[in-house]
């Protein structure tokens, strides 16, 4: 069976992050620092590769480097040239972390995304969890728990609460998936994905607008 379009976000085997220097946190916005904390915490079962568009090379030497996925957790200056970055870098996916760009911005983001060929979570995310690949991309909190149930949200605030609850109830997850305002793959597209997730046995979705009325019931 052909892979789901989205595979590469939730399942890949290789991961770049754009978050500042990693070895300088003076170079980090708060996302990025806690990002960094996250990524480390424990042993992602794929490789990353901290990269910085400021440091690291030319541009034709990080395009040549290869990912699945792309985090991005940088100033709002620098999130377009790093997703097109990203798409020189054959990726499939980006995550991109923080909360406040508008809407003109997001939709900016969202034509590179398109052009690049690349499925976009984010803006305004507060990123993705997937325990077992032991892959915390994500400012939410420390990675949860195995488990057979997913949890999708709209909410920032209601994802951490969850994830607490999860952690005194002994509840684990199998994605745990912040999904902000004005992103470029809405729930719908991510209940599409979970749909064919072997791990995932039950689903949490937390609303607080659709887009596509008829795309959101097409995936229920």
């Amino acid at each position: 069976m052909d892979k789901h379009y989205l595979t590469p976000l939730f399942c890949p085997e290789i991961v770049a992050v754009f978050a500042g220097r990693a070895d300088d946190p003076s170079t980090q916005t708060r996302h990025a620092r806690l990002l960094h904390q996250a990524l480390r915490a424990q042993h992602f079962d794929g490789t990353l590769h901290f990269l910085d568009i400021q440091t690291s090379g030319t541009l034709a030497d990080l395009a040549k480097a290869r990912a699945d996925l792309a985090i991005i957790a940088l100033p709002p200056a620098d999130i377009a040239a790093a997703l097109e970055l990203a798409g020189r870098m054959a990726c499939r996916s980006a995550l991109i972390l923080g909360s406040g760009l508008s809407a003109e911005e997001a939709a900016t983001l969202k034509t590179i995304a398109r052009r690049e060929g690349i499925a976009l979570l984010g803006p305004n995310s507060l990123g993705l969890q997937r325990p077992q690949l032991q892959l915390n991309a994500s400012v939410i909190g420390p990675l949860a728990a195995d488990g057979p149930l997913a949890l999708v949200s709209q909410s920032g605030a209601l994802t951490v609460a969850m994830l607490d609850w999860g952690r005194q109830n002994g509840v684990g997850f199998s994605s745990v998936v912040s999904v902000g305002p004005h992103t470029g793959i809405d729930i719908a597209e991510v209940l599409d994905f979970l749909a064919t997730d072997g791990r995932t046995h039950s689903i949490i979705v937390y609303l607080e607008g659709i887009s596509s009325a008829r795309r959101f019931m097409s995936a229920l």
